[in-house]
């Protein structure tokens, strides 16, 4: 069978499609709009990028009891379902033997740890006073037994039970669900997007993408090549008809830094103007971007309830009167919202 050939406009459609940003879901369903999980390294970005997806989020969505924070993929903080939890973290666990033993050993370090906080109640004791820190820690979260809670200034910690099941099924739904977010993609694109613990161990990247070699390769039987831009990628079986069909979007919407449309290593398809690349990711703070009908047209940045907008082209009256009822309708506890329009070519 011929490797049927895709556009970028298929792909960007797939995706946004894909992550429920077309059409916003519901009241209350929030776990489906979480099924690739939600960065939350910026203050409740979690919260903006369920607002960008379904109706009527409260401020305090995060803190859902269908919810749990963890370090997820590329080390972040992430807010995921919590049945979905070894997804997560187990689905990360490297196959290496020597650096499988060290996640373990990371994981008992972090025990001992919690157990001498907890045998000395009433005691300010820093993670540093109990022997552990925050690289171990989220070293140590790669076995689903590390909780955290992060409220934008602080993170606290906890052990849980790990959950029961198995290292490898956990890392083949991992790499459904990247594909069903950002595919069509490649096993480097994977390695990317779930990785981040390499470094940690101050081992070689290429161990990351050795495992998400073997992951595509475990799925073989689910996927699909495609062609794009004259690379084969892969994509999962039951979505190639809908990304080969897929139709622009008609829509505004304002995605927040780390938003799951934004966690893709290819991000010269989704911007590909390197000015505006660079201006969406620098070396510095992300800001977040803007959506208008399938294309990302600027960035934003928020504080408290006002929102700093530079759009990347004349925007028409009706676009601007769409972003302004977004940051109205933004999950956010503030006297005042209001936009302000940044005119010229300074970055955010």
């Amino acid at each position: 069978m011929a490797i049927p050939s895709i556009t970028r406009e298929n792909v960007l459609a797939f995706r946004q499609r894909a992550t429920h940003l077309h059409r916003r879901l519901p009241p209350g369903r929030l776990v489906e709009a979480a099924f690739a999980g939600l960065q939350d390294s910026s203050p409740r970005s979690a919260v903006l990028a369920l607002h960008a997806r379904v109706r009527d989020v409260s401020p305090s969505a995060w803190k859902d009891p269908r919810f749990v924070q963890i370090w997820g993929p590329r080390g972040a903080v992430y807010v995921v379902p919590g049945h979905d939890v070894a997804i997560f973290t187990l689905g990360r666990f490297p196959r290496n033997p020597l650096l499988a033993s060290a996640v373990r050993a990371a994981a008992e370090k972090a025990k001992r740890a919690f157990r001498a906080r907890q045998a000395q109640p009433g005691r300010d004791l820093s993670d540093r006073a109990v022997g552990v820190n925050f690289r171990e820690l989220r070293i140590a979260s790669m076995t689903g037994a590390v909780r955290i809670e992060w409220d934008g200034a602080t993170t606290s910690w906890r052990l849980v039970e790990p959950p029961p099941e198995a290292p490898e099924p956990a890392r083949l739904e991992l790499a459904r669900r990247f594909l069903r977010s950002v595919g069509p993609s490649t096993p480097k694109e994977f390695a990317w997007w779930s990785g981040g613990w390499a470094g940690s161990f101050g081992a070689s990247t290429r161990g990351e993408l050795s495992d998400a070699e073997q992951t595509f390769r475990s799925l073989e039987k689910e996927l699909t090549e495609v062609e794009f831009e004259g690379q084969k990628k892969w994509v999962l079986r039951t979505d190639r008809s809908r990304l080969e069909h897929a139709l622009s979007v008609e829509t505004v919407r304002l995605l927040p830094a780390g938003d799951p449309y934004l966690a893709s290593a290819d991000r010269g398809l989704l911007v590909p103007q390197p000015r505006f690349r660079s201006e969406l990711w620098p070396k510095s703070v992300w800001p977040g971007a803007l959506l208008v009908n399938g294309e990302l047209a600027g960035a934003w940045r928020r504080q408290a309830g006002r929102a700093t907008v530079r759009a990347w082209r004349p925007l028409e009256p009706e676009v601007k009167e769409a972003v302004e009822e977004e940051v109205s309708r933004m999950p956010i506890e503030s006297a005042t919202k209001a936009v302000r329009w940044l005119t010229g070519d300074v970055p955010l």
